[in-house]
Parts: C-alpha cells; structure tokens; sequence
C-alpha cells in the first residue's frame, strides 16, 4: 500500500503545480510615471519628510537637508549623500530666512489636515524672499459613501540617473485635499503660485511651485 500511497501523492502535486502554472499571472501595478529633473538651487535644501525613499536627497545629494518626523522613515533613506534631521515641518527648528529652496515629495498627503496651514505658514517663514517650494503631491478624494477607505499611488519617479518605483497609501478622510486646497493654504501664508500642473498619465500626482514674493 505504501507505494500506491506514494504515487498518488505524487499525482495530486503534480495536479496541483499544473493548476498553479495555468493559473493567470497576476495584473502588473499601474504606475504614474513622473520625471524630476534636476533643478537648479542656490544654497541648501530642506526637504520636508524626506525620509523613506529620499527622494530629493537621492537627487540633489550634499545639497538637502532633510527632515522628518519618524526616525523609522528617515533610517530608511539612503544611509549618505545628504544631512537627515528627525523634525516636525509644522516646528521648523530653522532661522527666519534660512533656506531658498524647500521641497516636499510626496509628504503633505501624510500630514493631518490640521497641521497643514502651520506647516505651509513654516514653509514660509524660513524661505528667503524670492525663494521657492516646490511639492510633489496626489490630490485625494474626500471618503464618501460607497468609496473605499484608502488612496494608493504607485509611481515610477526617473531621475536623471536612476529610477524609483514605490507606492503611498493614506486614509481618505472628510475633507478633499486637492489642488485647490492647496493653493488656498498657500495663499493664506502669503505665497504665490507660480506654477501648478496635473502630472502623470492617469493625473493622479500633481506638481505645484510657490513662490515667496
């Protein structure tokens, strides 16, 4: 009997990884696909919540001066290049005046809507006059009824010389956080919209460049 045991398991495996190689090949993820080139900056950088992936650090390297609020994000930036400082963007630690250029990457839709004009009023304190932020964003729907819960973007961000794929999830919440929500936080802190674009093939990034007069 132990053989015919055997071969009858044997059957049921070879069944089985038979099913399994028919089986359809999982979708590919859509990405938005965005290129960042490589601006020009005079002095610093502060890139605010640029842990994680570093995006700008990656780019602008020794340039960047980095701040988040999770020392688990900012550990798993890359290790060199740019200076990583644990910091809330809503109690900037900075000067009046320090900076010409601050970036945020893909970190306003991570922050609570209450904290969001404080940290655009930040943004604007420790800009120089003629400075500029530029922000990489989604805009996300408010959550209603029948929507799900969550908002993901997966992107595949070129560089000049190299290209990341990575994906953000945050909870949709009462309020929609579009373009237009942005721009009236940025006008309330006294910036002006230099520049605001859709980007990707889907539209669901955008690209927004405020200017401090």
């Amino acid at each position: 009997m132990l053989p015919i045991m055997i071969r009858r398991g044997c059957l049921l495996l070879l069944a089985a990884a038979a099913a399994f190689a028919q089986a359809p090949a999982p979708a590919p993820i859509e990405r938005e696909e965005i290129s960042i080139p490589d601006f020009p900056a005079t002095g610093y950088i502060l890139d605010l919540g640029g842990g994680c992936r570093g995006t700008i650090g990656r780019l602008k390297g020794e340039q960047v001066v980095a701040i988040d609020i999770s020392m688990k994000e900012l550990n798993e930036a890359p290790s060199s290049g740019f200076l990583k400082i644990l910091m809330d963007a809503s109690d900037l630690k900075f000067p009046d005046k320090s900076f010409h250029t601050v970036t945020a990457f893909f970190a306003l839709m991570f922050m609570k809507p209450e904290i969001h004009q404080k940290v655009f009023d930040e943004a604007y304190r420790v800009l120089a006059p003629g400075g500029e932020w530029l922000i990489w964003d989604s805009p996300i729907p408010a959550l209603t009824d029948g929507a799900g819960k969550e908002f993901t973007v997966h992107l595949h961000t070129k560089l000049p010389k190299e290209a990341i794929d990575y994906g953000y999830s945050v909870l949709r919440l009462d309020v929609e956080r579009d373009i237009a929500y942005y721009r009236v936080l940025a006008e309330k802190a006294g910036f002006r919209v230099a520049g605001v674009e859709p980007i990707g093939q889907n539209k669901k990034a955008f690209f927004m460049r405020l200017r401090k007069p």
